[in-house]
C-alpha cells in the first residue's frame, strides 16, 4: 500500500511541476505584452526648414503593437510652452482583450495637420523655437517609460517674408509666347519665380556673383485667360510668401483653324507602330478608336513627361544668338494651330498643335536649333522618334518624327551640329520635323526664337548689364 501510494505522490507532482511551468510562462508573456516598451512612430510628411507667419506642418503616427493613446504638439520658446491643437485622422483596429495574451497586434495609424506658425501663435518671437510631437500608446508600458515617443525638432522662426523689386520696367508677352523677367529678393529666399494661373516658372541667378538678382524666363500659355495677371512670388524656409505683380501687358494672337481628313493607310502604318511601343495603351477594336486614344490620352502623358524632364535643366543658359531653323524647309504647320479631324466624312477629334511641322527633302539633316544637352534620344509616344535638348533655365527644344539619331542622351551640342534625319515615325502623314520649343515644361511659339530681334530685346539686352559687370 505504501508503495502504490508513494507512486501516486510521485506522479501529481508531475502534474503541478507542468502546471507551475505553463503559469509561468503565461505570466511571462502577459508580462511583454502588458508591459511592453513598442512605442509609435512619428514621421513628418515633409521637411519642416523653419517656422514662418503661417507654416503648417503634416504628420503620421504608427503603432504596430497598440491603439494610440494621445498626440500631443506644442512649440516651445525659451521658458514659454505653446501647446497647438491637431486636426487629426485615425485609424484603429480591433484591440483583443487583454487577457487574450496569445492574441495578435493591435496595429494603429494616425494622419495629423497643425498650424504652427506665427497667426496660429501671436506670441512666438523671431530667434529659436523647438517643435516637440509626443505620441503615446495606450498599453502600461508608458508607466515604464516605455509606450511613449518624442520628437523634438529645433528651428528658426523667421517672421518678415521676402522682399521683391522689379528691375525689368514694362514686359510684353504675347498669347503662346513668353519673356524674360529680372528680379531681385531679399537674403534668405529659397524659391522665387513667376506664377502664371496654375503655372509656375522657376528663376536663376543672372551670374553666380549675384544670387539674389534673379532672371525668370516664364510663358503666357496659349488657352490662358487674357485677364490672368502674372506675378513674381518669392519664399523663404520659414514658409513666408511674397506675391508681387509687375507690369505686363498681354497681346493677343490668332491662331488658324485646320481641317484634315484622315487617311486609312496613314491609320494603318502609323497607329499599330505607336501601339507597339506603348504597351501600357490596349487595343480599341478600330483604327480610327485607337488615333483617338492616341491623339488623346497618350499626348496628354507626353505633356507631363515634358513637364518632368524640364526639372533637368542646367542652371544657367547653355545657348547663345537666335535659334536655327531646318534649312531649307516649308511650314505645314503652326504653333496653335487649331485642327478638326475626320475620317469618312465623320467628326473624329479636335487638336491643337503645339510646334512648327518644317518639310524639306526625306532624310534631311537636322541641326539643332542652338547649343545644348541632350535629355533624350528614343522613341516618344505621338512624336516617333524624337530627341530632346536642354539650353538652361527651363528652356528645351524638342525634335520628333526623325528616322535616325546622330547624338545620345548627356552628348553636349553646339548650335547647327547635326543631331538626326527626318521621317514619318510617330502621328506624321509624310517625311517632316516636328519642332517644338518649351520652357519649364510648357509649349511656346517657335517663330520668337528663330527672330535675331526677339531675341536681342526680349533677352541678351536686358541681362548684358548684370552679366558684364562684376
Amino acid at each position: 500500500m505504501r508503495k502504490s501510494y508513494g507512486r501516486k505522490r510521485k506522479g501529481s507532482g508531475k502534474v503541478w511541476g507542468f502546471i507551475l511551468v505553463i503559469f509561468i510562462a503565461a505570466i511571462i508573456i502577459f508580462g511583454l505584452k502588458v508591459f511592453s516598451t513598442e512605442a509609435p512612430v512619428i514621421k513628418l510628411s515633409q521637411q519642416i526648414k523653419g517656422i514662418g507667419k503661417q507654416t503648417a506642418i503634416e504628420f503620421t503616427v504608427r503603432d504596430q503593437e497598440y491603439p494610440l493613446k494621445s498626440v500631443n504638439v506644442d512649440v516651445q520658446q525659451g521658458n514659454r510652452t505653446f501647446p497647438v491643437s491637431a486636426a487629426s485622422e485615425i485609424h484603429n483596429a480591433p484591440s483583443p482583450p487583454w487577457w487574450k495574451f496569445w492574441a495578435g497586434h493591435a496595429t494603429s495609424s494616425g494622419s495629423f495637420k497643425a498650424q504652427i506658425g506665427h497667426d496660429h501663435i501671436p506670441d512666438l518671437k523671431e530667434g529659436r523655437a523647438t517643435l516637440e510631437i509626443v505620441a503615446t500608446n495606450n498599453s502600461w508600458g508608458h508607466f515604464f517609460k516605455g509606450g511613449k515617443t518624442k520628437f523634438r525638432l529645433d528651428l528658426p522662426v523667421q517672421l518678415r517674408p521676402p522682399q521683391i523689386e522689379d528691375l525689368s520696367g514694362q514686359i510684353y508677352v504675347a498669347q503662346g509666347g513668353c519673356n524674360l523677367v529680372i528680379f531681385k529678393v531679399s537674403p534668405g529666399t529659397t524659391r522665387s519665380g513667376v506664377q502664371v494661373g496654375k503655372y509656375f516658372f522657376r528663376s536663376y541667378p543672372v551670374k553666380p556673383s549675384l544670387h539674389d538678382t534673379r532672371m525668370c524666363l516664364f510663358a503666357y500659355p496659349y488657352n490662358m485667360n487674357s485677364k490672368t495677371a502674372p506675378s513674381i512670388v518669392a519664399s523663404d524656409e520659414a514658409g513666408n510668401k511674397t506675391v508681387s505683380t509687375f507690369s505686363c501687358t498681354f497681346v493677343p494672337q490668332k491662331f488658324r483653324q485646320r481641317k484634315l481628313v484622315l487617311d486609312k493607310t496613314f491609320l494603318a502604318r502609323a497607329v499599330p507602330a505607336i501601339l507597339s511601343h506603348t504597351p501600357q495603351l490596349h487595343d480599341q477594336g478600330s483604327l480610327v478608336k485607337n488615333f483617338l486614344m492616341l491623339d488623346t490620352h497618350l499626348a496628354t502623358i507626353d505633356s507631363q513627361l515634358l513637364l518632368a524632364y524640364s526639372q533637368k535643366t542646367a542652371r544657367r543658359f547653355l545657348w547663345k544668338g537666335p535659334f536655327v531653323r531646318l534649312p531649307n524647309s516649308e511650314p505645314e504647320a503652326h504653333f496653335g494651330d487649331r485642327r478638326t479631324f475626320s475620317y469618312q466624312g465623320k467628326f473624329v477629334d479636335h487638336e491643337v498643335h503645339f510646334g512648327y511641322d518644317l518639310a524639306s527633302v526625306a532624310h534631311a539633316p537636322i541641326p539643332a536649333a542652338n547649343s545644348g544637352v541632350v535629355v533624350f534620344a528614343r522613341y516618344f509616344g505621338i512624336y516617333g522618334n524624337s530627341i530632346l535638348i536642354d539650353h538652361g533655365c527651363g528652356l528645351q527644344t524638342l525634335y520628333g518624327h526623325l528616322s535616325s539619331f546622330a547624338v545620345k542622351p548627356g552628348q553636349h551640342v553646339t548650335r547647327g551640329q547635326i543631331i538626326g534625319h527626318t521621317g514619318k515615325t510617330g502621328l506624321a502623314e509624310g517625311d517632316h520635323l516636328h519642332f517644338s520649343v518649351l520652357v519649364d515644361g510648357v509649349f511656346v511659339n517657335p517663330l520668337e526664337w528663330w527672330d535675331p530681334n526677339w531675341i536681342r530685346t526680349r533677352i541678351t539686352s536686358k541681362l548684358a548689364a548684370y552679366q558684364s559687370s562684376q
